[in-house]
C-alpha cells in the first residue's frame, strides 16, 4: 500500500476541464485537484511538453454546471508522456502537474466552492 504523501488532500473530479496559455494553447481533462494544485491529461501532436512553454495561468471549467475559474496562477511541476495513453497517428497522451501560485481571495474562495460542491471524493 502506498502511503501519500503530498500535504493536501487530492480530490476526485468528473466533467472538469482545464486550459494553459492566454490562448488555450493546452486543453485537457483534470483528473484531480487539491487547494494547491491539480492534475490533467492532454493530448499533444508535438515532442514539446507543456513544460517546454511558460504557461503562469490555467483557466479551470467544468462543463456540468458551469463553474469557470479563470487565471489562476500557478507553475508547472511535472509534465510527462502518458504510458497509459493510446498512440495514435503521432498524437500522444501527456500527464501534466500543477501547483498554484498566490491565488486571489475570490480565486481562493471558488477554489474551496469547487472542492466542496463539485469533486467526487478523496482521491484513492
Amino acid at each position: 500500500m502506498d502511503i501519500e504523501h503530498r500535504k493536501y488532500q487530492r480530490f476526485s473530479v468528473k466533467n472538469t476541464f482545464a486550459s494553459l496559455g492566454s490562448k488555450f494553447e493546452i486543453v485537457g481533462k483534470v483528473k484531480d485537484i487539491s487547494i494547491r494544485g491539480l492534475a490533467l491529461s492532454y493530448l499533444s501532436e508535438s515532442i514539446n511538453t507543456a513544460s517546454d512553454r511558460d504557461f503562469s495561468q490555467v483557466y479551470i471549467f467544468n462543463s456540468r454546471n458551469s463553474f469557470h475559474l479563470p487565471k489562476v496562477p500557478c507553475k508547472i511541476v511535472y509534465d510527462i508522456q502518458d504510458s497509459k495513453s493510446i498512440k495514435n497517428n503521432s498524437v500522444m497522451g501527456n500527464r501534466c502537474g500543477l501547483h498554484f501560485g498566490r491565488p486571489s481571495e475570490i480565486q481562493s474562495e471558488l477554489l474551496e466552492l469547487f472542492i466542496e460542491n463539485y469533486t467526487t471524493g478523496l482521491l484513492s
